[in-house]
């Protein structure tokens, strides 16, 4: 199998590079982001590659390219996700964009393997004699389903997942305070709010402030009732 990693944790990648080239698949290429895989999913030329694993956080501030877009511009790559986001919504979200196989970074090589032959396999089933690329089943790991199945409600994924000061941070943000104000506010340094701000962008797959609010309100992570909202919300 000719598989493309697309992982922002080069170390990872290159060690999953690895297993899987230990395990008889030829790797074509691991890419930062997916600006990188797409280039590299694209020089493939007569043999393009079957797989594309992908980690659904893209840490790189410049990722700006939506998972369902090229997922529907690449019809020929089975797309599976290994990520460390470990909530019902995420992997729900990259479900809905189009992937093939679901798997979390805790499970073990061999059930990741089998979650990627299998997704590789549904996909060129479903190309071939389905009305249209996405129909077929999609591949879980076990573990994964355990998440799926955790609970209904799609904003109570990411909002587990966040401590409390992460949660007191989160409505800060939504409020519109500086990291300064917020610093002040809590009590710790600004160096610690910002920790706290990093952190609430990690788990919540958020890559700029304002993707961090705009998915807490849209979620109902947060209540913004009678708030008082400050003017500088963009405010570092």
């Amino acid at each position: 199998m000719r598989i493309v990693i697309c992982d922002g944790h080069r170390v990872f990648a290159d060690a999953l590079a690895s297993l899987l080239r230990s395990a008889g698949h030829e790797v074509a290429g691991t890419a930062l982001d997916l600006d990188q895989a797409v280039g590299m999913l694209a020089a493939s030329g007569s043999k393009p590659a079957e797989a594309c694993i992908i980690d659904l956080r893209q840490p790189r501030s410049g990722q700006r390219r939506d998972i369902g877009r090229v997922i529907a511009d690449t019809p020929g790559t089975a797309f599976v996700a290994l990520t460390g986001l470990a909530d019902p919504a995420s992997l729900r979200h990259a479900i809905a964009a189009g992937v093939r196989g679901v798997a979390l970074k805790g499970d073990d090589f061999g059930e990741f393997l089998r979650v990627l032959t299998e997704a590789v396999a549904s996909r060129g089933t479903a190309a071939a004699g389905a009305s249209s690329p996405e129909a077929g089943p999609v591949i879980v790991s076990s573990s994964a389903r355990a998440v799926l199945k955790r609970g209904d409600g799609l904003a109570a994924g990411p909002s587990q997942f966040l401590t409390e000061r992460e949660r007191e941070a989160l409505g800060r943000l939504v409020r519109g305070e500086s990291t300064a104000g917020m610093a002040r506010a809590m009590g710790v340094h600004v160096s610690t709010a910002r920790t706290h701000i990093d952190a609430v962008l990690c788990k919540l797959g958020a890559h700029t402030r304002l993707e961090a609010v705009a998915y807490a309100v849209r979620e109902g992570l947060v209540d913004v009732s009678g708030w008082q909202f400050e003017q500088h919300a963009a405010a570092t």
